[in-house]
């Protein structure tokens, strides 16, 4: 089992607080999922029977049987913040070795890829990322400061690849300067 850095754990745990734990209960569990797709929706705009919303439920149910196939260690259908690091400590080396993530965290990397793309134009502009991140509760100062150091104030744009290299080093890089820290906005 690989050993996360207090870094690492320091991000994780933002992550997990912010978008994870969405309704803040101080566990993760399906009515988190449920509450952010409600959010995303709104967002987008997307009522009952839209394919988006659907696909998007779709996306979040796989996300959230991953979840609880890797990290639900009791079957409470509950993910503690105990059980979400021990399963990001397991995966971690498989992760590294491989370049790439667990199927479940690829699908959500898309749904939140595509959820603050809201002009559906593969592109997620400032304004974009400001609306969807303020929607879980960061600040909109937070956003624009975030956004302005991963793009290099706006020279680089966030397509779907500059996204997934910016995840990729959220979750792995134990480099304190990397662009890829501030993609959830900044860690506390």
């Amino acid at each position: 089992m690989a050993s996360l850095s207090e870094f690492q754990r320091k991000k994780l745990g933002y992550i997990y607080h912010v978008f994870y734990d969405v309704n803040n209960d101080g566990v993760v569990d399906w009515q988190d999922f449920s509450c952010a797709l409600e959010k995303i929706a709104a967002l987008n705009k997307w009522g009952e029977d839209n394919p988006k919303r659907k696909h998007a439920l779709e996306c979040l149910e796989l996300v959230w049987k991953g979840l609880k196939t890797y990290a639900d260690e009791n079957s409470d259908d509950e993910i503690s913040k105990d059980e979400w690091f021990k399963m990001w400590s397991d995966c971690a080396d498989k992760v590294l070795a491989n370049k790439e993530f667990p199927y479940w965290l690829s699908s959500y990397m898309g749904f939140m890829f595509d959820a603050a793309d809201t002009s559906g134009d593969n592109v997620i502009d400032k304004d974009e990322f400001r609306t969807a991140y303020t929607s879980f509760g960061l600040t909109a100062e937070t956003c624009d400061s975030a956004f302005d150091k991963f793009s290099e104030n706006g020279k680089v744009a966030l397509t779907k690849d500059t996204y997934s290299k910016l995840w990729h080093e959220f979750f792995l890089s134990n480099d304190k300067d990397a662009k890829g820290n501030f993609l959830f906005g900044a860690i506390a």
